[in-house]
């Protein structure tokens, strides 16, 4: 940046100049306001808290699959407490609409002789 500013002073022109100088003050505010946000914005809390946060996110994805194998043993744990069929979904799509497994039968025997019509 600094080499790139100090070629448009070096090329002696007015144009490149004014572009230089210009360039120059928007340098210096920008370092001026950076100051003002670390100082009087509580910029270094800001970036600290900012770090924590990141710390934090890369401890979880690293403990991700250990926590995952934990939640799989205790949900299956209440599947066998409470003792629910292994693949819930299955179990449904043989029910009737109604939720009875003698619907699902009469549909079954509907659709066999739609067929053979």
């Amino acid at each position: 940046l600094l080499l790139g500013l100090s070629s448009l002073f070096m090329q002696k022109t007015v144009g490149f100049t004014v572009l230089g100088s210009f360039l120059v003050i928007g340098v210096v505010l920008g370092i001026a306001r950076f100051i003002w946000w670390w100082k009087k914005q509580e910029g270094l809390q800001k970036c600290l808290a900012c770090l924590d946060r990141r710390t934090d996110m890369n401890n979880t994805m690293k403990t991700l699959p250990e926590d995952m194998q934990f939640l799989k043993s205790k949900v299956a744990q209440l599947v066998e407490h409470t003792g629910l069929p292994e693949d819930e979904e299955a179990g449904d799509a043989q029910k009737g609409s109604d939720g009875t497994a003698e619907v699902a039968a009469e549909n079954e025997e509907v659709a066999v002789e739609d067929k053979e019509e």
